[in-house]
Order: C-alpha cells, then structure tokens, then sequence
C-alpha cells in the first residue's frame, strides 16, 4: 500500500471523523474510498462537485482579466460570487461550514503532519467545505525530504479573509473548534497512535523512516498530560505559528513558478 493511501486510512477511518461527533464537536472532514489493487495501486474514489483552490484562483484571474478589473482576485470574491453579500444568510452558513472544515483539516494536517499542501490538493465544496486531498506526504515525508513547509497547519490571510479577519467573531470561532477537537482528540489518542505502531511496524515507507520516534512524536501533538489552560497556550501558538507562514508562502510561490498552480 502506497504512502497516500496509508495515511489517508486516518482520515477515512472512523477514528478521526466519529470520535469528534461522539464528543459533539461540529467538525467536518470528507471521508472518500480507497480500493487497493495492487501493492502500489489503487482505485480513489472522485470528490465531486468541488473545484480546487487552485482552478479557483485561475478562474478568478480569467474573469478579473476578461473585465478588466487590476486587483488581484481572492477567495473571498469566490464566495461572494457564490453566495452572495457576507450579510447575507447564505454567505455566513457557507462561511460558517467553511470554518468547521478547515479548523478539522487544519487538526488533521498537524496531527498527521500533512505536508504538500499547495492550493491543487486543497478543495471547496458548493457548500463551502474545505476539503484536503493526496496524503502522500505525512509524518516523517516531506516532498524530497526538504521540509520546506513547518507551518503546523496552512492558514494563509486568503483563509483568514474568507472568516472574517483575525479579529472577528468567526475567526474566534475557528480558534475555539481547534481548541475543542483537540480536547475530543487526546480523550482516544490510543485509538489513533495505535493505528501507527501497527502500520510502521517492518514498514519501509518513508513517512516512518523515523521508526518509533516517529510514532513518539504523533503521540506528543495530542498533549495528553497539558491543562485546559495549557491546551488553550498550544492552540493560540499554532494559530500564530500558522497564520501567513512564510514557508507556506514559499512552497506555494515555489509551487506556481514550477508547476504553475495558484
């Protein structure tokens, strides 16, 4: 089994997506099938009815360039196209939907240690659902093992823009999701890193070449022995950590000048 479908057993399993709505955290995450047919084959299950931020920010380009509008587009104009006024009530369900979904994916990405996570991997949904694509970097892997993403999760001001700012209510919202999925999280964290040991023992993957510390390490990122308070500290220098990274910034310039994805 291939590295991407490993790591996406995480997110499919209903360790990640029950756990959450056993605690009553309304996180959202989208679970999509994998059949193997091989040992490194498989068959992947589409994601319909999602455009990625990547064809979304092309698109916006087409359109501003076609009115001849200078600015430069954003993913905020995206769902003011889509849903209307940010007064409006279908606006701030969206945006509402769309604060589940990444605070989710942004646990998911830290837990997991996601990495390749430019706007081709990353979806939106009709709903407004953030969805998060190919696992085939997690844990120990990075793409050419160079590290070049170290932002716990990605959170860019795009992100940021769509909830509202970093001072609005919303964005408030978001902080108090993470706060409350990591709480739900570390009460089955044996469930999770169980599921580790399992999978990197004799394994030859490189998301544990590793070998246990790798394991050690995801244990550490559920905080099992911290305080409220303490967890509350963790999830405020994940946000600061995160927001607009400077590494995040540069895969993503790295990843237009090369392969031209937004």
């Amino acid at each position: 089994m291939r590295t991407r479908d490993s790591a996406h057993l995480f997110v499919r399993d209903h360790t990640n997506t029950d756990l959450w709505e056993e605690e009553g955290v309304p996180l959202y995450l989208r679970p999509y099938k994998i059949v193997c047919i091989g040992c490194d084959a498989g068959l992947i299950e589409p994601v319909l009815d999602t455009l990625s931020l990547h064809q979304i920010k092309r698109n916006l380009n087409n359109l501003f360039r076609k009115n001849g509008v200078t600015a430069t587009p954003t993913l905020r104009n995206h769902f003011e196209n889509l849903f209307g006024s940010i007064s409006s009530e279908t606006y701030v369900n969206a945006q509402k939907k769309f604060i589940q979904s990444t605070a989710a994916y942004s646990l998911v990405s830290y837990f997991l240690q996601l990495k390749d996570r430019h706007n081709g991997n990353i979806l939106l949904d009709m709903e407004g659902h953030l969805i998060h694509i190919d696992y085939g970097f997690w844990l120990s892997s990075s793409p050419k093992n160079l590290g070049f993403e170290t932002a716990p999760f990605k959170l860019t001001s795009e992100i940021i823009e769509v909830m509202g700012g970093v001072d609005s209510d919303m964005f408030l919202y978001y902080k108090s999701l993470l706060l409350r999925g990591i709480m739900a999280a570390r009460k089955h964290y044996r469930r999770i890193v169980s599921l580790a040991e399992i999978m990197s023992t004799g394994s030859k993957m490189q998301c544990f070449r590793a070998g246990i510390e790798t394991v050690r390490s995801l244990e550490s990122r559920f905080h099992i022995s911290s305080t409220d308070e303490q967890l509350q500290q963790i999830v405020d220098s994940l946000v600061d950590g995160s927001r607009d990274n400077y590494t995040t910034r540069f895969y993503d310039s790295f990843q237009y000048y090369t392969n031209g994805i937004h």
